[in-house]
């Protein structure tokens, strides 16, 4: 047992789950299970986060009042998760990922009548070849743009995965019936997906593929990502299609951390019509203390579809961590809607709620704990 005990623990360490860590590490516990960095030997890990917080939002009512309400998830969604791994000789390995999302404030499960809704994926992996497994999986988009993202797509505040305007303009975070390969080559990782449809009447119909590269230079960082996805087939033969790309940047200045980027969305409800939508973002992660870490983060998003406005949010956040695991957090977010669309405008965060006025702010103090 306690041989047992000791390989978890260095799976713990290599998720990276310290309270100064960002979540992209949770993507990186994934990816180094993915390409054959886990340890060797056969061992299995029970692993989860549960993030609850309190909200002020100002504007949410039609008669322009305001909201508190207890929230879970505000920089991590809660979750509870089990991975692992088996040695199979000569640097091949076989692992699992079984993850399950929960509402910390009710209990209740984040997807109704899915137990894991966040990810069940099997596969193999090699050292120097990479990683093939099946199953619900990330997208290559959200595997890099989660490293990009200066807020690393809390819910409280960010508009990544979806953005404010529309759950419609937005990559898939996951792809059910996937497979997907991830190569580590020196400071290169390559990512590469494919979503089986599962119809029919058409191989096209409902299928989805993505891919991106990410360069970490260390200090430096760079990364492209695509996204494609098509509707269900319709009476007249067709789909709608759906697809993203983007490009970002990192540089490391001193003890800080400048990002930005670019995503382009393109919607195609049918072969004559097009909708678009750009999203512009940058920010800083900043250690002012050695518990203590500032972020601060702004998106601009401009819709070149009738009827939308143009918006824009800033972001700043602080985070401190009592221990490796356990930490407080406060986040401020001010939402401006720069045109009107009828009455519709765009909410901080990535609430469903709908901002009942041309701005709105949002105000979040919480915890999480990770285990």
């Amino acid at each position: 047992m306690n041989k047992h005990y000791a390989a978890a623990a260095t799976l713990v360490a290599l998720a990276g789950w310290s309270a100064g860590a960002h979540a992209q590490d949770e993507t990186d516990a994934a990816l180094d299970l993915a390409t054959g960095r886990a340890p060797g030997g056969s061992s299995v890990m029970l692993y989860g986060v549960i993030d609850a917080n309190i909200e002020y939002l100002s504007h949410a009512s039609a008669t322009g009042g305001s909201l508190v309400r207890e929230n879970s998830g505000g920089i991590h969604n809660s979750r509870f998760g089990v991975r692992g791994t088996e040695s199979l000789g000569g640097g091949t390995s076989a692992w699992f990922v079984l993850e399950a999302g929960f509402n910390s404030n009710d209990g209740t499960q984040a997807t109704a009548g899915t137990l894991f809704n966040r990810t069940a994926a099997v596969g193999l992996a090699n050292d120097r070849l990479g990683s093939l497994s099946f199953g619900l999986q990330y997208t290559a988009m959200y595997d890099i743009l989660l490293r990009y993202d200066p807020m690393t797509f809390a819910q409280q505040y960010t508009w990544f995965p979806t953005t404010g305007s529309a759950d419609s303009f937005a990559f898939r975070a996951r792809n059910n019936n996937s497979v997907k390969y991830v190569g580590r080559f020196r400071g290169l990782t390559a990512i590469a997906e494919y979503s089986f449809g599962g119809d029919a009447a058409s191989f096209q119909s409902s299928a989805a593929y993505g891919g991106g590269l990410d360069y970490d230079g260390g200090t430096f960082g760079a990364a492209v990502a695509y996204d494609y996805r098509n509707g269900a087939i319709n009476s007249s033969g067709t789909w709608t299609k759906s697809r993203n790309v983007s490009v970002t940047v990192r540089q490391d200045v001193g003890r800080g951390e400048l990002l930005a980027g670019y995503e382009h969305y393109l919607y195609n409800p049918t072969r004559s019509a097009a909708e678009a939508q750009q999203l512009w973002f940058g920010g800083v992660r900043y250690p002012v203390l050695k518990n203590l870490k500032v972020t601060a983060a702004y998106y601009y998003e401009q819709n070149k579809t009738a009827d939308t406005s143009n918006a824009w949010m800033s972001v700043l956040s602080a985070q401190y961590a009592l221990s490796k695991r356990t930490s407080l957090y406060a986040t401020v977010a001010y939402a401006q809607a720069t045109r009107y669309a009828n009455g519709q405008f765009t909410p901080v965060g990535t609430t469903d709620d709908t901002a009942f006025g041309s701005n709105q702010t949002g105000v979040t103090i919480g915890m999480f704990h990770k285990f």
